[in-house]
């Protein structure tokens, strides 16, 4: 249970932070923030990651930028902020 919260908490940081970058004017996201604030809910940065891409069309969209010097990627163009609860479809 308490890795569910955790999880949960994470989530809704992101929700926050991401929200507060499109605010901001901001469109991307390190990869290297991600872990950190993953750490702050006790989460491994390979845990963080991969709630961070799974959660791609939930909390965020965008693309992943791939890393030049290593395997993976270094960071996320982000398209829009995360969702809020209202619907973006006015019809609904």
């Amino acid at each position: 249970m308490e890795s569910i919260k955790r999880r949960r908490e994470f989530e809704e940081a992101l929700r926050n932070i991401i929200a507060k970058l499109r605010r901001d004017q901001q469109d991307r996201i390190n990869r290297s923030y991600i872990e950190e604030i993953g750490q702050r809910y006790d989460l491994k940065p390979n845990q963080a990651r991969k709630l961070f891409v799974e959660s791609r069309g939930d909390i965020w969209k965008g693309e992943l930028i791939e890393s030049e010097g290593e395997p993976g990627w270094e960071a996320a163009k982000l398209e829009r902020s995360p969702a809020t609860g209202i619907s973006e479809d006015s019809s609904v």
